[in-house]
Protein backbone atom coordinates (compact mmCIF):
# COMPACT_ATOMS: atom_id res chain seq x y z
CA UNK A 1 0.00 0.00 0.00
CA UNK A 2 2.88 2.77 0.80
CA UNK A 3 4.48 1.31 -2.16
CA UNK A 4 1.54 2.33 -4.14
CA UNK A 5 0.96 5.72 -2.53
CA UNK A 6 4.37 6.31 -3.49
CA UNK A 7 4.17 5.73 -7.36
CA UNK A 8 1.13 7.58 -7.24
CA UNK A 9 2.82 10.73 -5.39
CA UNK A 10 5.78 10.59 -8.08
CA UNK A 11 3.32 10.24 -10.95
CA UNK A 12 1.32 13.47 -9.92
CA UNK A 13 4.55 15.13 -9.38
CA UNK A 14 5.91 14.27 -13.25
CA UNK A 15 2.19 15.31 -14.27
CA UNK A 16 2.11 18.38 -12.80
CA UNK A 17 5.94 18.78 -13.78
CA UNK A 18 4.96 18.14 -17.60
CA UNK A 19 2.02 20.41 -16.92
CA UNK A 20 4.32 23.17 -15.98
CA UNK A 21 7.12 22.10 -18.69
CA UNK A 22 4.53 22.55 -21.24
CA UNK A 23 3.01 25.80 -20.24
CA UNK A 24 7.17 26.66 -20.34
CA UNK A 25 7.40 25.89 -23.98
CA UNK A 26 4.25 27.61 -25.11
CA UNK A 27 5.37 30.84 -23.39
CA UNK A 28 8.97 30.12 -25.11
CA UNK A 29 7.38 29.38 -28.37
CA UNK A 30 4.95 31.93 -27.76
CA UNK A 31 8.01 34.40 -27.36
CA UNK A 32 10.09 33.08 -30.33
CA UNK A 33 7.40 33.44 -32.09
CA UNK A 34 6.91 37.25 -30.90
CA UNK A 35 10.64 37.10 -31.80
CA UNK A 36 10.79 36.29 -35.04
CA UNK A 37 7.80 38.36 -36.53
CA UNK A 38 9.57 41.28 -34.66
CA UNK A 39 12.51 40.70 -36.75
CA UNK A 40 10.74 40.07 -39.86
CA UNK A 41 9.00 43.58 -39.33
CA UNK A 42 11.74 44.77 -38.57
CA UNK A 43 13.84 43.96 -41.76
CA UNK A 44 10.79 43.06 -43.87
CA UNK A 45 8.13 45.29 -42.87
CA UNK A 46 4.85 44.78 -44.91
CA UNK A 47 6.89 42.54 -47.82
CA UNK A 48 4.07 41.53 -49.77
CA UNK A 49 4.62 37.66 -51.04
CA UNK A 50 3.76 37.86 -54.99
CA UNK A 51 3.26 34.04 -54.91
CA UNK A 52 2.82 34.54 -58.90
CA UNK A 53 6.89 34.40 -59.01
CA UNK A 54 9.05 31.83 -57.88
CA UNK A 55 10.73 31.78 -54.48
CA UNK A 56 13.92 32.72 -56.42
CA UNK A 57 12.63 35.84 -58.55
CA UNK A 58 10.15 37.43 -55.61
CA UNK A 59 13.52 36.97 -53.08
CA UNK A 60 15.86 38.01 -55.64
CA UNK A 61 17.36 41.50 -53.27
CA UNK A 62 17.82 38.61 -50.24
CA UNK A 63 19.76 36.88 -52.77
CA UNK A 64 22.07 39.83 -53.70
CA UNK A 65 22.77 40.79 -50.82
CA UNK A 66 24.59 37.27 -49.82
CA UNK A 67 25.74 37.59 -53.03
CA UNK A 68 27.94 40.81 -52.22
CA UNK A 69 29.02 39.07 -49.17
CA UNK A 70 30.91 36.35 -51.85
CA UNK A 71 34.46 35.91 -51.52
CA UNK A 72 36.24 35.28 -54.71
CA UNK A 73 39.25 33.90 -52.74
CA UNK A 74 37.82 30.87 -51.08
CA UNK A 75 38.29 27.52 -51.71
CA UNK A 76 36.82 25.92 -49.63
CA UNK A 77 34.09 22.62 -50.88
CA UNK A 78 31.78 23.89 -48.41
CA UNK A 79 31.54 27.44 -48.44
CA UNK A 80 29.23 27.93 -50.95
CA UNK A 81 26.98 25.61 -49.33
CA UNK A 82 27.28 27.43 -46.30
CA UNK A 83 26.24 30.84 -47.43
CA UNK A 84 23.33 29.16 -49.57
CA UNK A 85 22.41 27.77 -46.01
CA UNK A 86 22.40 31.55 -44.74
CA UNK A 87 20.76 32.97 -47.55
CA UNK A 88 17.65 30.68 -47.16
CA UNK A 89 17.29 30.90 -43.55
CA UNK A 90 17.13 34.92 -44.21
CA UNK A 91 14.41 33.92 -46.95
CA UNK A 92 12.30 31.96 -44.69
CA UNK A 93 12.26 34.86 -42.15
CA UNK A 94 10.87 37.33 -45.70
CA UNK A 95 8.37 34.31 -46.23
CA UNK A 96 7.66 33.65 -43.13
CA UNK A 97 8.22 29.77 -43.19
CA UNK A 98 10.69 29.19 -39.99
CA UNK A 99 9.59 25.82 -40.07
CA UNK A 100 11.26 25.38 -43.20
CA UNK A 101 14.29 27.02 -42.01
CA UNK A 102 17.85 24.58 -42.08
CA UNK A 103 19.07 26.30 -39.09
CA UNK A 104 22.55 25.47 -38.56
CA UNK A 105 22.10 21.99 -40.38
CA UNK A 106 24.51 20.54 -43.13
CA UNK A 107 22.58 21.80 -46.96
CA UNK A 108 22.14 18.40 -48.14
CA UNK A 109 21.26 17.03 -44.82
CA UNK A 110 18.32 19.87 -45.04
CA UNK A 111 17.59 19.07 -48.57
CA UNK A 112 16.83 15.63 -48.16
CA UNK A 113 13.38 16.80 -45.65
CA UNK A 114 12.99 20.29 -47.80
CA UNK A 115 10.08 20.86 -50.41
CA UNK A 116 10.57 20.55 -53.71
CA UNK A 117 10.40 23.72 -54.09
CA UNK A 118 12.78 24.95 -51.41
CA UNK A 119 15.29 22.32 -53.04
CA UNK A 120 15.19 23.47 -56.13
CA UNK A 121 15.66 27.15 -54.73
CA UNK A 122 18.54 26.02 -53.16
CA UNK A 123 20.22 24.83 -56.09
CA UNK A 124 19.40 27.88 -57.95
CA UNK A 125 20.63 30.14 -55.10
CA UNK A 126 23.77 27.91 -55.34
CA UNK A 127 24.52 28.41 -59.14
CA UNK A 128 24.05 31.75 -58.38
CA UNK A 129 26.65 32.56 -56.14
CA UNK A 130 28.77 29.95 -57.95
CA UNK A 131 28.10 32.69 -61.30
CA UNK A 132 29.42 35.10 -58.79
CA UNK A 133 32.37 33.87 -57.53
CA UNK A 134 33.34 32.87 -60.87
CA UNK A 135 32.71 36.59 -62.12
CA UNK A 136 34.48 38.13 -59.50
CA UNK A 137 37.60 35.76 -60.15
CA UNK A 138 37.60 36.74 -63.43
CA UNK A 139 37.32 40.58 -62.68
CA UNK A 140 40.03 39.78 -60.33
CA UNK A 141 42.25 38.30 -62.93
CA UNK A 142 41.49 41.70 -65.19
CA UNK A 143 42.14 43.87 -62.27
CA UNK A 144 45.56 42.01 -61.77
CA UNK A 145 46.71 41.91 -65.27
CA UNK A 146 45.39 45.84 -65.44
CA UNK A 147 47.63 46.28 -62.35
CA UNK A 148 50.69 44.62 -63.65
CA UNK A 149 50.51 46.67 -67.01
CA UNK A 150 49.89 49.93 -64.62
CA UNK A 151 53.09 49.26 -62.92
CA UNK A 152 54.97 49.05 -66.05
CA UNK A 153 53.68 51.98 -67.33
CA UNK A 154 54.50 54.01 -63.98
CA UNK A 155 58.26 52.40 -64.25
CA UNK A 156 58.83 53.55 -67.44
CA UNK A 157 56.58 56.71 -67.53
CA UNK A 158 59.72 59.96 -67.33
CA UNK A 159 59.11 63.01 -66.33
CA UNK A 160 59.23 65.72 -69.15
CA UNK A 161 61.68 67.39 -67.35
CA UNK A 162 63.99 64.73 -67.11
CA UNK A 163 64.49 64.37 -70.47
CA UNK A 164 65.87 67.74 -70.78
CA UNK A 165 68.76 66.63 -68.71
CA UNK A 166 72.54 65.94 -68.53
CA UNK A 167 73.62 63.64 -66.07
CA UNK A 168 77.55 64.21 -65.78
CA UNK A 169 79.49 61.93 -63.15
CA UNK A 170 82.75 60.27 -62.00
CA UNK A 171 83.06 57.22 -62.39
CA UNK A 172 82.92 55.03 -59.31
CA UNK A 173 83.43 50.96 -57.73
CA UNK A 174 85.30 48.60 -59.44
CA UNK A 175 86.23 47.71 -62.97
CA UNK A 176 85.09 44.68 -64.50
CA UNK A 177 86.69 42.40 -67.09
CA UNK A 178 82.80 41.59 -68.13
CA UNK A 179 81.91 45.07 -68.27
CA UNK A 180 85.30 46.21 -70.32
CA UNK A 181 83.95 43.28 -72.91
CA UNK A 182 80.37 45.54 -73.63
CA UNK A 183 82.08 49.23 -74.28
CA UNK A 184 81.60 48.22 -78.04
CA UNK A 185 77.94 46.82 -77.46
CA UNK A 186 75.64 49.53 -79.59
CA UNK A 187 72.24 50.28 -78.30
CA UNK A 188 69.09 49.56 -80.51
CA UNK A 189 67.83 52.78 -79.95
CA UNK A 190 70.34 56.38 -81.47
CA UNK A 191 69.94 59.30 -79.86
CA UNK A 192 68.72 60.54 -83.16
CA UNK A 193 65.57 57.67 -82.92
CA UNK A 194 65.05 59.27 -79.15
CA UNK A 195 65.13 63.08 -80.63
CA UNK A 196 62.37 61.93 -83.13
CA UNK A 197 60.13 60.53 -81.00
CA UNK A 198 60.15 63.32 -78.62
CA UNK A 199 59.92 65.70 -81.18
CA UNK A 200 56.65 63.81 -82.27
CA UNK A 201 55.53 63.90 -78.81
CA UNK A 202 55.54 59.87 -78.76
CA UNK A 203 56.74 60.06 -74.83
CA UNK A 204 53.67 61.93 -74.10
CA UNK A 205 51.80 58.58 -71.71
CA UNK A 206 47.66 57.74 -72.82
CA UNK A 207 45.52 57.58 -70.38
CA UNK A 208 45.51 54.53 -68.99
CA UNK A 209 41.98 52.82 -69.44
CA UNK A 210 39.44 51.82 -66.41
CA UNK A 211 39.09 47.78 -65.89
CA UNK A 212 35.26 47.44 -66.31
CA UNK A 213 33.47 48.72 -63.56
CA UNK A 214 34.24 46.72 -60.38
CA UNK A 215 32.08 46.17 -57.12
CA UNK A 216 35.67 45.03 -55.11
CA UNK A 217 37.46 46.95 -52.54
CA UNK A 218 40.45 46.39 -54.33
CA UNK A 219 39.08 47.81 -58.02
CA UNK A 220 37.81 50.73 -56.43
CA UNK A 221 41.37 51.20 -55.05
CA UNK A 222 43.09 50.23 -58.64
CA UNK A 223 40.41 52.86 -60.09
CA UNK A 224 41.96 56.07 -57.83
CA UNK A 225 45.42 55.57 -58.90
CA UNK A 226 44.33 55.53 -62.60
CA UNK A 227 42.51 58.62 -62.03
CA UNK A 228 45.34 60.39 -60.33
CA UNK A 229 47.66 58.87 -63.17
CA UNK A 230 45.10 60.17 -66.48
CA UNK A 231 45.08 63.81 -64.31
CA UNK A 232 48.97 63.72 -63.82
CA UNK A 233 49.24 63.09 -67.48
CA UNK A 234 47.21 66.17 -68.21
CA UNK A 235 49.28 68.04 -66.06
CA UNK A 236 52.20 66.83 -67.69
CA UNK A 237 51.13 67.60 -71.44
CA UNK A 238 51.99 71.33 -71.89
CA UNK A 239 55.79 70.47 -70.58
CA UNK A 240 56.40 67.29 -73.04
CA UNK A 241 54.92 70.05 -76.06
CA UNK A 242 57.25 72.12 -74.56
CA UNK A 243 60.24 69.31 -75.30
CA UNK A 244 59.37 69.11 -78.54
CA UNK A 245 59.61 72.56 -80.05
CA UNK A 246 63.46 72.03 -77.93
CA UNK A 247 64.66 69.34 -79.57
CA UNK A 248 63.30 70.61 -83.16
CA UNK A 249 65.11 73.68 -82.24
CA UNK A 250 68.68 71.29 -81.14
CA UNK A 251 67.67 69.68 -84.29
CA UNK A 252 67.78 72.41 -87.05
CA UNK A 253 70.45 74.34 -85.65
CA UNK A 254 72.22 71.37 -85.83
CA UNK A 255 71.80 71.20 -89.17
CA UNK A 256 72.48 74.27 -89.82
CA UNK A 257 76.06 74.01 -88.05
CA UNK A 258 74.71 76.94 -85.62
CA UNK A 259 77.82 75.92 -82.80
CA UNK A 260 75.61 76.18 -79.45
CA UNK A 261 72.85 74.01 -81.03
CA UNK A 262 75.65 71.53 -82.17
CA UNK A 263 77.47 71.60 -79.12
CA UNK A 264 74.33 71.13 -76.91
CA UNK A 265 73.05 68.08 -79.12
CA UNK A 266 76.40 66.20 -78.93
CA UNK A 267 75.62 66.38 -74.95
CA UNK A 268 72.57 64.62 -75.39
CA UNK A 269 74.12 61.93 -77.97
CA UNK A 270 77.04 61.57 -75.36
CA UNK A 271 74.55 61.74 -72.67
CA UNK A 272 72.56 58.68 -73.71
CA UNK A 273 75.60 56.37 -73.91
CA UNK A 274 75.57 53.41 -71.31
CA UNK A 275 79.07 53.09 -69.80
CA UNK A 276 79.70 51.08 -66.90
CA UNK A 277 78.87 53.26 -63.38
CA UNK A 278 82.87 52.58 -62.98
CA UNK A 279 83.79 54.90 -65.88
CA UNK A 280 83.54 58.33 -65.82
CA UNK A 281 81.09 60.12 -67.97
CA UNK A 282 82.35 63.55 -67.86
CA UNK A 283 83.00 65.72 -71.15
CA UNK A 284 83.53 68.79 -73.14
CA UNK A 285 82.92 69.63 -76.57
CA UNK A 286 83.37 72.34 -78.62
CA UNK A 287 82.51 73.30 -82.35
CA UNK A 288 84.71 75.18 -85.47
CA UNK A 289 81.44 75.54 -87.53
CA UNK A 290 83.76 77.44 -90.11
CA UNK A 291 85.68 74.31 -90.53
CA UNK A 292 83.04 71.68 -89.46
CA UNK A 293 85.00 70.51 -87.05
CA UNK A 294 83.97 69.01 -83.39
CA UNK A 295 86.68 68.67 -80.27
CA UNK A 296 85.24 65.96 -77.58
CA UNK A 297 87.22 66.00 -74.34
CA UNK A 298 86.52 62.54 -72.36
CA UNK A 299 87.34 61.75 -69.22
CA UNK A 300 88.25 57.79 -69.31
CA UNK A 301 88.71 55.69 -66.32
CA UNK A 302 92.03 55.03 -64.29
CA UNK A 303 92.74 51.49 -65.34
CA UNK A 304 96.78 52.20 -64.07
CA UNK A 305 96.79 52.56 -60.76
CA UNK A 306 92.80 50.64 -60.44
CA UNK A 307 92.41 46.89 -59.89
CA UNK A 308 90.41 45.30 -62.74
CA UNK A 309 88.38 42.24 -61.54
CA UNK A 310 86.40 39.23 -63.05
CA UNK A 311 84.29 37.37 -61.97
CA UNK A 312 85.06 33.17 -61.55
CA UNK A 313 82.22 30.76 -60.95
CA UNK A 314 83.31 28.27 -58.22
CA UNK A 315 81.29 25.06 -57.17
CA UNK A 316 78.95 26.92 -54.30
CA UNK A 317 79.66 30.62 -55.20
CA UNK A 318 81.01 33.27 -57.63
CA UNK A 319 83.64 35.14 -56.55
CA UNK A 320 85.63 38.55 -57.05
CA UNK A 321 89.23 37.83 -58.71
CA UNK A 322 91.97 40.23 -60.23
CA UNK A 323 93.19 40.05 -63.52
CA UNK A 324 96.48 38.04 -64.07
CA UNK A 325 99.59 39.42 -65.56
CA UNK A 326 98.56 37.76 -69.21
CA UNK A 327 95.42 39.32 -68.85
CA UNK A 328 96.27 42.93 -67.67
CA UNK A 329 98.64 42.55 -71.03
CA UNK A 330 95.96 41.77 -73.28
CA UNK A 331 92.93 43.66 -72.38
CA UNK A 332 93.77 46.66 -70.26
CA UNK A 333 95.44 48.06 -73.34
CA UNK A 334 92.25 48.04 -75.29
CA UNK A 335 89.77 49.63 -72.98
CA UNK A 336 90.22 53.40 -73.18
CA UNK A 337 90.53 52.71 -77.31
CA UNK A 338 87.67 51.23 -77.18
CA UNK A 339 86.17 54.02 -75.49
CA UNK A 340 87.17 56.28 -77.72
CA UNK A 341 85.49 54.36 -80.88
CA UNK A 342 82.39 54.00 -79.32
CA UNK A 343 81.74 57.75 -78.46
CA UNK A 344 83.37 58.33 -82.22
CA UNK A 345 80.92 55.72 -83.43
CA UNK A 346 77.58 57.04 -81.49
CA UNK A 347 78.54 60.92 -82.80
CA UNK A 348 78.99 59.99 -86.88
CA UNK A 349 76.07 57.79 -86.59
CA UNK A 350 73.62 60.39 -84.99
CA UNK A 351 75.10 63.12 -87.88
CA UNK A 352 72.39 62.43 -90.26
CA UNK A 353 72.70 66.21 -91.51
CA UNK A 354 76.97 65.77 -91.74
CA UNK A 355 77.55 68.81 -89.57
CA UNK A 356 80.67 67.17 -88.56
CA UNK A 357 83.34 66.55 -91.49
CA UNK A 358 85.97 65.92 -88.75
CA UNK A 359 86.15 64.69 -85.07
CA UNK A 360 88.78 64.98 -82.69
CA UNK A 361 88.66 62.80 -79.28
CA UNK A 362 91.09 63.94 -76.16
CA UNK A 363 90.86 61.23 -73.08
CA UNK A 364 92.15 61.99 -69.95
CA UNK A 365 92.65 60.36 -66.87
CA UNK A 366 92.07 61.92 -63.22
CA UNK A 367 94.15 59.66 -60.42
CA UNK A 368 96.20 60.25 -57.31
CA UNK A 369 99.67 61.20 -58.77
CA UNK A 370 101.73 58.15 -56.21
CA UNK A 371 104.70 60.56 -56.47
CA UNK A 372 103.18 63.07 -55.21
CA UNK A 373 99.87 62.30 -53.73
CA UNK A 374 97.90 65.24 -55.77
CA UNK A 375 95.08 64.68 -57.49
CA UNK A 376 96.22 64.95 -61.50
CA UNK A 377 94.57 65.19 -64.48
CA UNK A 378 96.28 63.88 -68.06
CA UNK A 379 95.55 63.39 -71.69
CA UNK A 380 95.95 59.61 -72.18
CA UNK A 381 94.74 59.06 -75.57
CA UNK A 382 93.95 61.39 -78.71
CA UNK A 383 92.11 60.61 -81.85
CA UNK A 384 91.41 62.34 -85.42
CA UNK A 385 88.83 60.70 -87.37
CA UNK A 386 86.52 61.44 -90.35
CA UNK A 387 82.91 60.00 -91.07
CA UNK A 388 84.07 57.75 -93.18
CA UNK A 389 86.82 56.00 -90.93
CA UNK A 390 84.31 55.56 -88.04
CA UNK A 391 81.11 54.58 -89.57
CA UNK A 392 83.37 51.43 -91.75
CA UNK A 393 84.25 49.69 -88.42
CA UNK A 394 82.63 46.76 -87.60
CA UNK A 395 82.68 47.54 -83.70
CA UNK A 396 80.98 43.88 -82.96
CA UNK A 397 84.59 42.17 -84.67
CA UNK A 398 87.13 44.69 -84.42
CA UNK A 399 90.11 44.48 -82.30
CA UNK A 400 89.50 48.31 -80.28
CA UNK A 401 93.45 48.97 -79.83
CA UNK A 402 94.31 47.63 -83.68
CA UNK A 403 91.32 49.48 -85.09
CA UNK A 404 92.57 52.46 -83.03
CA UNK A 405 96.19 52.44 -84.08
CA UNK A 406 95.13 51.74 -87.86
CA UNK A 407 93.49 54.90 -87.41
CA UNK A 408 96.62 56.70 -86.20
CA UNK A 409 94.98 57.19 -82.69
CA UNK A 410 98.00 58.61 -80.56
CA UNK A 411 99.26 59.30 -77.21
CA UNK A 412 98.07 62.82 -76.08
CA UNK A 413 100.25 63.71 -72.91
CA UNK A 414 98.50 67.14 -72.96
CA UNK A 415 96.88 68.79 -75.75
CA UNK A 416 98.81 70.39 -77.02
CA UNK A 417 102.20 67.49 -76.14
CA UNK A 418 104.39 66.68 -79.53
CA UNK A 419 104.63 63.38 -80.43
CA UNK A 420 108.46 62.61 -80.18
CA UNK A 421 110.10 59.74 -82.62
CA UNK A 422 113.57 58.54 -82.41
CA UNK A 423 116.25 60.43 -84.14
CA UNK A 424 117.57 59.28 -87.50
CA UNK A 425 120.32 61.41 -87.59
CA UNK A 426 123.15 62.72 -85.90
CA UNK A 427 122.54 66.88 -84.74
CA UNK A 428 123.93 69.56 -86.70
CA UNK A 429 123.66 72.62 -84.70
CA UNK A 430 125.73 74.88 -87.08
CA UNK A 431 123.46 76.50 -89.36
CA UNK A 432 124.20 79.94 -90.90
CA UNK A 433 120.58 80.51 -91.21
CA UNK A 434 120.86 80.93 -87.05
CA UNK A 435 120.45 84.08 -85.14
CA UNK A 436 119.79 85.39 -82.03
CA UNK A 437 116.33 85.23 -80.10
CA UNK A 438 114.94 88.46 -79.89
CA UNK A 439 113.01 89.02 -76.51
CA UNK A 440 109.58 89.88 -77.01
CA UNK A 441 107.19 87.96 -74.46
CA UNK A 442 108.63 90.55 -71.44
CA UNK A 443 108.16 93.27 -73.38
CA UNK A 444 104.04 92.62 -74.92
CA UNK A 445 101.40 93.96 -73.12
CA UNK A 446 98.50 91.40 -71.78
CA UNK A 447 95.81 92.66 -73.99
CA UNK A 448 97.87 92.57 -77.26
CA UNK A 449 96.46 90.73 -80.33
CA UNK A 450 98.20 88.14 -81.78
CA UNK A 451 96.61 88.02 -84.64
CA UNK A 452 97.76 91.99 -85.32
CA UNK A 453 101.17 91.88 -84.26
CA UNK A 454 104.60 92.24 -86.39
CA UNK A 455 104.78 88.87 -87.95
CA UNK A 456 108.52 88.89 -87.53
CA UNK A 457 107.77 89.82 -83.64
CA UNK A 458 105.80 86.91 -83.85
CA UNK A 459 107.66 84.29 -85.04
CA UNK A 460 110.51 85.53 -82.21
CA UNK A 461 107.63 84.43 -79.42
CA UNK A 462 106.94 81.85 -80.94
CA UNK A 463 110.55 80.42 -80.87
CA UNK A 464 110.92 82.13 -77.03
CA UNK A 465 108.03 80.27 -76.44
CA UNK A 466 108.99 76.97 -77.10
CA UNK A 467 112.37 77.82 -75.36
CA UNK A 468 110.85 78.18 -71.90
CA UNK A 469 108.80 74.75 -72.97
CA UNK A 470 111.68 72.64 -73.50
CA UNK A 471 113.81 74.33 -71.19
CA UNK A 472 113.44 71.19 -68.57
CA UNK A 473 114.69 69.00 -71.88
CA UNK A 474 117.61 70.72 -72.13
CA UNK A 475 117.11 71.63 -75.57
CA UNK A 476 117.85 74.46 -77.79
CA UNK A 477 115.77 76.62 -79.58
CA UNK A 478 117.43 78.53 -82.45
CA UNK A 479 115.71 81.42 -84.94
CA UNK A 480 116.29 81.53 -88.52
CA UNK A 481 117.00 85.14 -90.55
CA UNK A 482 113.50 86.59 -91.95
CA UNK A 483 113.10 84.30 -95.12
CA UNK A 484 110.12 83.02 -96.08
CA UNK A 485 111.45 81.31 -99.12
CA UNK A 486 113.24 78.34 -96.83
CA UNK A 487 110.42 77.74 -95.14
CA UNK A 488 111.45 77.32 -91.07
CA UNK A 489 111.05 79.50 -88.27
CA UNK A 490 113.24 78.20 -85.64
CA UNK A 491 114.48 75.05 -84.83
CA UNK A 492 114.59 72.78 -82.03
CA UNK A 493 117.20 70.37 -80.75
CA UNK A 494 116.11 67.85 -78.34
CA UNK A 495 119.51 65.93 -76.73
CA UNK A 496 117.38 62.78 -75.53
CA UNK A 497 118.89 60.26 -77.08
CA UNK A 498 115.32 58.11 -77.29
CA UNK A 499 112.63 60.97 -77.80
CA UNK A 500 114.53 63.94 -78.49
CA UNK A 501 115.84 65.08 -82.30
CA UNK A 502 115.48 68.06 -84.60
CA UNK A 503 112.14 69.44 -84.59
CA UNK A 504 111.00 72.51 -87.07
CA UNK A 505 108.91 74.87 -86.18
CA UNK A 506 106.91 77.89 -88.89
CA UNK A 507 104.55 80.10 -87.75
CA UNK A 508 101.87 81.20 -89.39
CA UNK A 509 100.58 84.41 -88.03
CA UNK A 510 97.01 83.95 -90.02
CA UNK A 511 93.89 86.13 -90.21
CA UNK A 512 92.18 83.11 -92.23
CA UNK A 513 92.19 79.44 -92.07
CA UNK A 514 95.07 77.45 -92.47
CA UNK A 515 95.06 75.07 -95.62
CA UNK A 516 96.56 71.24 -96.22
CA UNK A 517 98.97 73.01 -98.91
CA UNK A 518 100.59 74.70 -95.66
CA UNK A 519 101.03 71.49 -93.62
CA UNK A 520 102.11 69.62 -97.25
CA UNK A 521 104.62 72.47 -97.46
CA UNK A 522 106.03 71.90 -93.51
CA UNK A 523 106.36 67.91 -94.61
CA UNK A 524 108.57 68.77 -97.66
CA UNK A 525 110.70 70.72 -95.34
CA UNK A 526 110.75 68.32 -92.37
CA UNK A 527 112.13 65.69 -95.08
CA UNK A 528 114.73 68.05 -96.46
CA UNK A 529 115.82 69.41 -92.78
CA UNK A 530 116.37 65.73 -91.76
CA UNK A 531 114.43 66.56 -89.00
CA UNK A 532 112.57 64.08 -86.93
CA UNK A 533 108.82 66.55 -86.47
CA UNK A 534 108.02 69.58 -87.77
CA UNK A 535 105.42 71.78 -85.70
CA UNK A 536 103.23 74.67 -87.49
CA UNK A 537 101.59 77.26 -85.26
CA UNK A 538 99.33 79.50 -86.05
CA UNK A 539 96.58 82.46 -85.16
CA UNK A 540 94.09 80.98 -86.87
CA UNK A 541 92.50 77.75 -87.18
CA UNK A 542 92.63 74.50 -89.74
CA UNK A 543 90.96 73.22 -91.94
CA UNK A 544 89.53 69.19 -91.94
CA UNK A 545 91.68 68.65 -94.91
CA UNK A 546 94.85 69.88 -92.67
CA UNK A 547 93.79 67.87 -89.71
CA UNK A 548 93.18 64.43 -91.87
CA UNK A 549 96.62 65.17 -93.97
CA UNK A 550 98.62 65.48 -90.93
CA UNK A 551 97.75 62.09 -89.18
CA UNK A 552 99.73 60.37 -90.95
CA UNK A 553 102.96 62.38 -91.30
CA UNK A 554 105.40 63.65 -88.17
CA UNK A 555 103.80 67.24 -88.18
CA UNK A 556 102.22 68.80 -84.99
CA UNK A 557 99.43 71.37 -85.22
CA UNK A 558 98.59 74.00 -82.87
CA UNK A 559 95.95 76.13 -83.53
CA UNK A 560 95.21 79.54 -81.92
CA UNK A 561 93.54 78.46 -79.12
CA UNK A 562 95.77 75.96 -78.30
CA UNK A 563 98.94 78.62 -78.75
CA UNK A 564 97.03 80.63 -75.98
CA UNK A 565 97.05 77.61 -73.53
CA UNK A 566 100.99 77.09 -74.00
CA UNK A 567 101.19 80.68 -73.41
CA UNK A 568 98.87 80.74 -70.37
CA UNK A 569 100.80 77.37 -69.31
CA UNK A 570 103.84 79.76 -69.03
CA UNK A 571 102.34 82.56 -67.34
CA UNK A 572 101.84 84.64 -70.18
CA UNK A 573 97.69 86.02 -70.60
CA UNK A 574 97.15 87.94 -74.56
CA UNK A 575 94.07 87.46 -76.82
CA UNK A 576 93.58 86.39 -80.25
CA UNK A 577 90.49 88.28 -81.96
CA UNK A 578 90.27 87.51 -85.95
CA UNK A 579 88.28 90.13 -87.24
CA UNK A 580 90.02 92.35 -85.33
CA UNK A 581 92.99 92.11 -86.78
CA UNK A 582 91.49 91.71 -89.87
CA UNK A 583 90.02 95.40 -89.91
CA UNK A 584 93.67 96.55 -88.97
CA UNK A 585 95.19 94.70 -91.63
CA UNK A 586 92.67 96.36 -94.05
CA UNK A 587 93.42 99.80 -93.11
CA UNK A 588 96.99 99.20 -92.83
CA UNK A 589 96.63 98.20 -96.76
CA UNK A 590 94.90 101.83 -97.86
Amino acid sequence: MTQIAILVIIGIIYLIFKIFEGISDAFSSSQDNRKVLEERNEKFGNRQIDTSKSLFERNLDIIQSYANKINADSYLYYYLDNQTRDCINEICLAENQMSIKPGHAYLSTWENTAPQEWVTLSIQIKNYFRDEQNRLKDEGREINKAQSDFEKIISAKKSPKKFREINKRSGHGDIYLEQVNSILILSTQTWHDKEQLLIKKQFIPQHFPFPSESTTFAGEVFNKKITAFNQEIERETAEHQKNAKFFEKLRKGFSKKSKPEVVARIDYILNEIKFPTSFPKLWDSDYDSEQSILIVEMGLPDVVHSQILKKVELKTKTVDKPLTKKEIQEFVPKIHPAIILRLAYEIFRNDDAETIKLLVVNGWVEYDNPATGVKTKTYTSSLVCSREQILSLNLTKLDPLAAFLNLKGKSAGALIDIIPVTPTMSLNKKDKRFIETKEVLENLEGETNLASMDWQDFENLIAELFEKEFAEKGAEVKVTQSSRDRGVDAVIFDPDPIKGGKFVVQAKRYTKTVDVSAVRDLCAVVKKEGASRGILVTTSSYGSDAYTFAQNEPVTLLNGSELLGLLEKHGYKFRINIAEARKLLKQEQK
